[in-house]
């Protein structure tokens, strides 16, 4: 018997996530919904087995929508003035996400 815990099942979860996401990325173009169904996948997959997302998925995806956030096809990204972070607006939802730099 596995428990979901173990260290195997984490790395087959984190395996999992990463073949995920570079098909929600790859597919977003064609078919959005597609990709949203594998943000959300990702998510479920995640909390399940306890393994952290990369910083790369929480700064690329939408967390209103779940949308995979491409710069200027799904979301534009702007420098705040004078206040030291970028602004990345999903242009589905219209949510902001806020990124220091």
């Amino acid at each position: 018997m596995v428990i979901k815990n173990s260290s195997f099942v984490r790395e087959i979860a984190s395996e999992r996530i990463d073949i995920l996401y570079k098909l929600a990325k790859d597919g977003y173009i064609a078919d959005p919904k597609m990709s949203a169904r594998y943000v959300k996948l990702i998510k479920q997959i995640s909390r399940h087995y306890k393994v952290g997302l990369p910083i790369d998925f929480k700064r690329n995806v939408c967390k209103k929508c779940n949308s995979v956030l491409i710069p200027g096809k799904s979301s534009s990204v702007r420098l705040a003035s004078s206040k030291h972070y970028v602004v990345i607006k999903c242009l589905n939802c219209g949510s902001e996400m806020h990124v220091h730099y």
